[in-house]
């Protein structure tokens, strides 16, 4: 509630419904939590502390009858089954209540038949959540896959903008366009990002990024700037104006995000708050990864400097 208050007025109904709310997660959290084995558990449990207070709570008027011997009941074993056969509601007949005790059967069909509701539920979500987790494995691995395919088509057309300039077949329209493939460069950048970010402790499905395809995204970065620093110096030396405001904005742009990129790619060394959804790399492969992206970065940097290219333009 404080923290409501510290962002300013709320509705009191607005209020009172995110309480609400907030209870209500707490106890689906709390539910989540209880495995198959723990409801179980709990339901059993309750069944035979039915049973012990059948066989201690019987009276005069109050017992259990056995419809085959013609006698009250007295032994604790039998109570015990009476109250498993009155919570899985099967009624063979053979024991029956007399006196209050038709009350407590009632109340233990209630309750038999509620633990079994949430037993039968946990055994869906258990099969639902084996599923769920297969569909969302598929999605990230497919996810990764597709940034992957992103960080090559960059590389392609980088390459394609190359080969046009060594032959002189460049347009000067293909220069002026030059941000559009930064800027896509960019977006893949920053969904790579969103995949390395900490996941929500309190997410239902998590998936951590292993060694293996850690290592190929990074790499796939250091080949797309590795590219980019290529493009540059053919740019550079072409004497073709390209270094457009928007241009060089977004590729100083790229130049942060791979800058966070590589902080992340070091985090599970690192304190907490620079926790990583990816799994640590070995500490050779990580400095070898870093010592390649910065002579990679120096040399774009090197090639953004005011003189590194002449102010004329191809034909076009």
């Amino acid at each position: 509630m404080r923290s409501y208050l510290r962002r300013g007025f709320v509705p009191l109904n607005e209020m009172f419904y995110r309480i609400q709310r907030e209870r209500l997660n707490r106890l689906n959290t709390i539910f989540d939590k209880l495995t198959f084995l723990h409801i179980l558990g709990i339901w059993m449990g309750v069944v035979v502390l039915f049973g012990i207070f059948y066989y201690y709570g019987g009276t005069e008027r109050s017992y259990l009858f056995s419809n085959i011997h013609k006698e009250a009941v007295t032994s604790l074993l039998d109570h015990i089954y009476f109250s498993f056969i009155t919570a899985t509601s099967t009624g063979f007949g053979d024991i029956v209540p007399f006196g209050y005790f038709k009350v407590i059967s009632i109340l233990e069909v209630v309750w038999g038949l509620v633990l079994l509701a949430f037993v039968t539920s946990k055994l869906i979500s258990i099969k639902q959540d084996v599923i769920l987790g297969e569909i969302y494995d598929i999605s990230f691995q497919e996810r990764i896959h597709g940034l992957r395919s992103s960080l090559l088509l960059f590389r392609q057309n980088c390459g394609r903008l190359i080969n046009q300039l060594e032959e002189g077949t460049l347009k000067k329209r293909e220069v002026n366009e030059l941000y559009t493939y930064i800027s896509s460069f960019e977006d893949v950048l920053n969904e790579i990002a969103d995949l390395l970010n900490d996941s929500d402790e309190d997410a239902h499905f998590t998936k951590v990024l292993d060694p293996v395809n850690t290592e190929l995204i990074f790499n796939g970065v250091i080949h797309s700037f590795e590219k980019l620093q290529e493009l540059v110096e053919a740019l550079n030396k072409s004497k073709v104006e390209w270094q457009r405001d928007i241009t060089v904005n977004l590729i100083h742009k790229c130049l942060m995000v791979n800058k966070s990129l590589f902080a992340k790619l070091a985090a599970p060394r690192m304190p907490r708050a620079m926790k990583t959804k990816a799994q640590p790399l070995p500490d050779k492969k990580v400095q070898d990864l870093t010592a390649a992206n910065t002579r990679v970065v120096e040399g774009i940097k090197k090639g953004l400097e005011p003189g590194r290219w002449e102010g004329t333009v191809s034909g076009g």
